[in-house]
């Protein structure tokens, strides 16, 4: 019994939580979908905890007020976007009800998903990189900290690593396996992936809408097309497929293959489009996420930025769009600045 409630809790704040939290980003937003709910929950909930983790690591404050601040912000969130969904629905309610648009395909696809999402999880892959990954939220966790604690030695950091400090990720990972009930371990190797590979999908069926929007055979083929291409991505250890199916839930691993596809895919929604598709404060939020998961995050976040900010300027020499993409890069402009400082 203690089980399953510690599963529905995982459940709750790794699915329902982000899901219903992204109804509160796509207010009033005429472009939604489930898929696009629970992504941008995740912008939201990534956002929120790297904005709370840093200020707090530096005041040397514990890892219960950081689960407590992040809970109780994230469950106003939910609670808030899952009224505004709940009142769009309302209004809408004499429109007519739309059909899902699948295909045998899709089907298909979603069969071949979910057997990578099993082997993903119950036959995890211990990589080395967990020394330190997944020994710091374990050792947050026992010692209710925050990042204060080397995880080689058990001693009280003399200066924080510089190379990980601005990114954050094993802590939050600490904060879902505090407000889970499960070990740390637990979390990383047999709940983040199941969660983060189905994400990974989750954005490439966004491309699949963008690229075939009239075609649902098309989108099913190209699901189908990526399952296998990433289940056999084992060529190489350098790819993002081979990082998603190995260990995903490492931070790098999570950039590489969920949310650096997702900002150029918003990106090319929002900056490369005559009318933006979505709104800024998604892009905003990609960035701080990917400021979350990886020092290479607050880079390559701002490189892709940049250039899609050139390649929009060449397409409609918009200033405003470019001023606002430069906005969007101020996160890992200021993270960067504060690496080169403390370094």
């Amino acid at each position: 019994m203690n089980m399953v409630i510690k599963c529905l809790l995982a459940a709750l704040w790794l699915l329902a939580v982000p899901w219903a939290a992204g109804g509160t980003v796509f207010y009033k937003s005429k472009k939604k979908s489930m898929g696009m709910y629970l992504l941008a929950g995740y912008l939201l909930m990534f956002s929120v905890a790297e904005l709370m983790i840093l200020p707090m690591m530096w005041a040397k404050l514990s890892l219960h007020i950081l689960e407590y601040s992040f809970a109780g912000v994230m469950a106003v969130a939910a609670v808030a976007g899952f009224i505004f969904m709940c009142r769009e629905k309302r209004m809408s309610g004499n429109g007519e009800k739309k059909h899902m648009e699948t295909s045998v395909y899709f089907w298909i696809a979603a069969v071949l998903i979910i057997f990578q999402l099993a082997v993903a999880s119950f036959l995890a892959h211990m990589d080395a990189d967990d020394a330190f990954y997944v020994a710091t939220a374990t050792t947050s966790v026992h010692t209710n900290t925050i990042f204060s604690i080397n995880p080689y030695t058990g001693y009280a950091y003399a200066h924080l690593p510089s190379r990980y400090v601005l990114s954050p990720f094993p802590v939050f990972l600490a904060v879902v396996s505090s407000l889970c009930g499960f070990h740390p371990a637990i979390v990383a190797h047999m709940i983040f992936p199941a969660v983060f590979i189905f994400m990974a999908y989750v954005v490439l069926y966004q491309y699949a809408k963008k690229w075939f929007p009239e075609q649902k055979n098309a989108r099913g083929i190209f699901m189908i097309f990526c399952a296998v291409l990433i289940w056999f991505s084992g060529y190489s250890i350098y790819n993002s497929e081979n990082f998603q199916m190995i260990r995903i839930w490492q931070g790098k691993a999570c950039l590489a293959s969920v949310f650096l596809p997702l900002l150029l895919y918003l990106g090319c929604c929002i900056i490369l489009e005559k009318q933006r598709e979505y709104t800024w404060l998604l892009l905003l939020m990609a960035d701080i996420s990917c400021c979350l998961l990886s020092s290479m995050g607050i880079i390559l976040a701002c490189i892709m930025l940049v250039v899609l900010m050139v390649m929009g300027l060449v397409r409609f020499r918009s200033l405003e769009k470019a001023a606002c993409t430069a906005l969007c890069c101020l996160p890992s402009l200021i993270l960067g600045a504060i690496y080169i400082v403390i370094r």
